[in-house]
């Protein structure tokens, strides 16, 4: 089973083939001149494994927040691949991608956030296993406390982890700076078996995940 991987969101920008949970390329390590193109960038993934696009059989793609227009980039290229080589796209939130990882490095839930416009922020709680990250948009002082209730420790990862630690409302709980500001998107191939039965085939697409549509 060869496995693609997209991310164009939160500062990442790359593209992935992998099969049997180990990758086999990584754009971000293989980038020629600068390009980003995500055809040329496929066609150079595939002549580096010596693969063919037909061999893909599942495309594993981050629906975002971050960077609205590139998000929607990655997409729209994987569901248009997807359709033409009648296969599944699988989406994965840059919020789940982000708690899978700081949860296994720390054993906690895990909250992430993005940066949005006028003060707004994307906010992801992955409490750990295998549920999907729960996002909601607005302000962190607002939003933070509601995601946590009562859970006593946890750590953070994004662009707002220093005013979740700062908190007044949090001063009894244990808020764990990961450093962190995004996912490692190789979990999209290394943890496939998360993502890959939740695959949507054409005419069910993915979308972005944006304010309207969580």
């Amino acid at each position: 089973m060869l496995l693609l991987g997209i991310s164009t969101s939160s500062g990442q920008f790359a593209l992935l083939i992998g099969e049997n949970n180990r990758v086999i390329y990584n754009s971000a390590e293989y980038e020629k001149d600068g390009n980003k193109e995500l055809y040329f960038l496929l066609r150079d993934a595939l002549t580096t494994c010596n693969k063919k696009v037909n061999d893909i059989s599942h495309i594993i793609v981050d629906t975002g927040p971050g960077g609205t227009s590139r998000v929607r980039t990655g997409i729209a290229f994987a569901n248009s691949l997807a359709y033409s080589l009648h296969i599944p796209v699988c989406p994965v939130s840059t919020m789940e991608l982000a708690g899978i990882d700081a949860s296994a490095g720390y054993g906690l839930p895990v909250v992430h956030s993005v940066k949005s416009v006028k003060g707004n922020a994307y906010i992801g709680f992955y409490g750990g296993g295998r549920e999907e990250a729960q996002i909601r948009y607005g302000r962190v002082e607002e939003i933070v406390p509601e995601l946590v209730g009562s859970i006593r420790k946890f750590v953070v990862v994004g662009a707002h982890r220093e005013q979740i630690m700062k908190l007044p409302v949090l001063s009894g709980k244990t808020v764990v700076d990961s450093g962190m500001q995004y996912g490692n998107v190789r979990i999209f191939i290394e943890k496939s078996e998360l993502f890959i039965g939740r695959g949507l085939i054409f005419p069910k697409m993915v979308e972005s995940v944006t304010e309207q549509t969580i």
